[in-house]
């Protein structure tokens, strides 16, 4: 392994230690600092917290404030800030939306989005709102009286919940001469035989995730086959027109060459259960994690020429940005971590990376854009969701069963949150960061949130 140079501060003698090492070892305190990579200064901390940290109270966030929102006692499974910080936009597991204001917890508006029931936990997701605050990104359901109707891509209006526009259903385009398999559209002939079956209707796709892109001015879009099982791999990327709502680029998920195995479905030997993308502004391109533990960089002619190419084994998957290798001892092959969850800082500079299986480590990484490199990796942050809130914070929930969450001055190196030893109660996938100002808030229970800030009033990022 490559030689690493550490610039490890003792947070409590404020004596700096240097250590040279080839290989990766365990530090028994926190310690959060500065890396030093080629002629630039990518300050970052160097080693992430352990169960036993405690924040230094100088610089420590606290919960501030709980509310229970006025939701008629729904629980909350999804929601998102208004741009300017002083409302939220959520849905509930009765699938009904609120707007809700912030400074008490009252009620705006509550609209219903009627749907069929399809998980344990379920809900409407509010996907992104527009950064000019008139719209949001949620979904709907061809039938909520049918269970197995599709669920497509909505835009709906910030002051009333009111659909603004529908997108249409996404039918697959999934078709593989290898793996000898077709999920494109049947005929209605056959469709009718199947339907006569009862058997799922394979050619359709399912809204996953979206978020606005361009300024508002467009929508990127993830989909999914809406079959559960085996169909992971057939996952798509589209971009839209917000306005018209016009299809205007298309990427059907399709596996690297160097790590793809053709008599498998898109070349994948792993289910891809998760498809974690975020959008460069600067760089005009989709970064994503595939199942293979690659981050792939695609822009606007990698998706157009990918659309042109009709089985799934020809078409053009990306370049391979980034592959964050695994440090457990336990796994043969280093390079398959799949990736979990991806965040991008504000400046488009930093990626933020959850990576790994569960029978090695989860493993949290950042890569610096500009120079290419990994610049930290670590084991300790079992990362879960990820949020960039700014340049320099970095809000962290635990993966799966961990329930640690932290805050991170990143350009500073300090641990500023950890509810580590706390007797608190945050979930760890369903929280956001205040637009404006520094602000976390945090579902704590059923319909129910925590405020997470610094000492004194809210004050800007």
């Amino acid at each position: 392994m490559k030689q690493k140079i550490h610039f490890l501060l003792d947070d409590f003698s404020n004596i700096t230690y240097y250590h040279f090492v080839h290989k990766r070892i365990v530090i028994p305190i926190v310690l959060l600092l500065s890396i030093l990579l080629s002629a630039e200064t990518s300050r970052y901390f160097e080693n992430s917290p352990f169960r036993s940290e405690k924040v230094d109270p100088k610089i420590a966030w606290q919960i501030q404030n709980s509310l229970v929102l006025d939701t008629n006692g729904e629980n909350i499974f999804s929601f998102q800030y208004l741009p300017d910080g002083k409302s939220i936009i959520l849905g509930t597991t009765d699938f009904n939306l609120y707007r809700i204001q912030l400074k008490d917890g009252s009620q705006i508006w509550k609209a219903n989005a009627k749907m069929m029931f399809q998980k344990e936990y379920d809900g409407p997701a509010i996907f992104d709102i527009s950064p000019d605050g008139k719209s949001f990104l949620s979904f709907g359901q061809t039938d909520p009286n049918i269970q197995a109707s599709e669920r497509f891509l909505v835009l709906r209006s910030t002051d009333n919940g009111q659909i603004q526009k529908s997108f249409p259903v996404i039918q697959s385009e999934f078709h593989s001469l290898t793996a000898a398999i077709d999920y494109r559209f049947p005929g209605e002939e056959e469709a009718k035989q199947r339907e006569e079956a009862e058997l799922g209707m394979n050619w359709i796709m399912t809204i996953d995730r979206a978020v606005f892109i361009h300024g508002g001015k467009r929508i990127l879009a993830s989909y999914k086959h809406n079959m559960e099982g085996p169909n992971f791999y057939d996952r798509r990327f589209i971009i839209y027109d917000t306005k018209s709502g016009k299809a205007l680029l298309d990427y059907q998920l399709t596996c690297d060459p160097e790590t793809a195995n053709w008599d498998q479905p898109a070349g994948f030997e792993i289910a891809h259960f998760q498809l974690p993308f975020v959008y460069s502004e600067n760089r005009k391109s989709i970064l994503f994690g595939t199942a293979h533990g690659r981050i792939i960089e695609i822009t606007e002619q990698t998706m157009i020429k990918n659309k042109n190419t009709s089985l799934v084994e020809n078409k053009l998957a990306g370049d391979v940005l980034f592959i964050p290798l695994s440090e457990s001892e336990d796994l043969a092959t280093k390079d398959r971590q799949t990736i979990r969850s991806l965040s991008i800082s504000p400046d488009n500079r930093y990626l933020f990376i959850s990576a790994g299986v569960e029978s090695g480590y989860i493993q949290f990484h950042v890569f610096d854009l500009k120079i290419k490199k990994e610049i930290f990796i670590s084991s300790k942050v079992e990362a879960g969701k990820i949020i960039s809130a700014s340049n320099d914070f970095i809000v962290i929930g635990g993966n799966h069963s961990s329930n640690d969450f932290y805050i991170i001055h990143a350009s500073k190196g300090t641990l500023v949150f950890s509810n580590v030893g706390l007797e608190s109660n945050l979930s760890t996938s369903n929280f956001a960061s205040n637009p404006v100002g520094k602000e976390v808030i945090a579902v704590s229970g059923g319909n129910k949130i925590s405020f997470l800030r610094p000492p004194g009033p809210l004050t800007p990022w």
